[in-house]
């Protein structure tokens, strides 16, 4: 269980909370990756509240800062010298973090009887954290992956003189996207007729914006966000009925 509640603290420090102004603290200097890294260190402090009298939790909580903070730091610097940020960087990023945060998780198994403290209700149901995962991951994480699709199809199609003049969207922007996920994933979760969530809730930005010059852009974000809603759904069913 040290291994889901840490990831649903690291999903939400990586995505909702780092809003456009930390991650363009993050890309000036060295110091500016320290703001997102306190960020993430306080989600780790709040969902392992229960158990802060224990000394290898503080052991966990910095060395889970340091190496984030080194992750992402070398992940930009990785990005300026190779032409930027792409879809392999982010998920092999991504792929890191978790590493480290299993690592630790079997640590922190091995010394502290998780369910020997007072859980509050959330850390003690485990379906329910898996499913806020999915759900933060699809909702959020979705945004980048889906933009680095987009640079994928500029070089592609030759549209752009470079993937660079394609613009990460503002947060308004940002908005359809996020609850279009966000719902898709929802109604796989839940099941029955709410799957109707999934296969629909796509089509009203595709029909509103059929045409717009960029409309290419909306199918490609639409048809990314079904199959990342889908992806997130099975995870929840692998993770929950295993």
């Amino acid at each position: 269980m040290f291994f889901w509640i840490l990831l649903l603290a690291h999903v939400i420090g990586d995505f909702p909370l780092q809003i456009d102004y930390v991650y363009q603290l993050k890309r000036k200097s060295f110091w500016g990756v320290l703001p997102h890294s306190f960020i993430c260190t306080v989600m780790n402090v709040l969902v392992l509240l229960p158990f802060l009298a224990k000394g290898q939790i503080w052991i966990a909580i910095l060395f889970l800062l340091v190496i984030h903070t080194i992750l992402d730091r070398s992940k930009i610097v990785i990005s300026d010298k190779f032409a930027g940020e792409n879809l392999l960087h982010f998920l092999l990023d991504q792929g890191l973090h978790i590493f480290s945060i299993w690592i630790v998780a079997i640590w922190l198994s091995i010394s502290i009887d998780y369910y020997s403290f007072q859980i509050p209700g959330l850390f003690s149901n485990r379906e329910l954290v898996i499913s806020l995962i999915a759900l933060i991951f699809a909702a959020f994480a979705g945004t980048p992956i889906i933009f680095y699709l987009h640079q994928f199809w500029a070089r592609k199609k030759q549209e752009t003189n470079a993937s660079s003049d394609i613009q990460y969207p503002s947060f308004l922007k940002r908005l359809p996207g996020l609850f279009e996920r966000f719902l898709a994933t929802l109604g796989l979760i839940w099941g029955g007729f709410w799957i109707a969530l999934t296969l629909f809730v796509f089509f009203p930005r595709i029909i509103l914006n059929w045409r717009d010059s960029d409309r290419y852009l909306t199918i490609v974000s639409a048809a990314a966000g079904f199959f990342i809603s889908i992806f997130c759904g099975l995870f929840v069913l692998f993770f929950t009925q295993s």
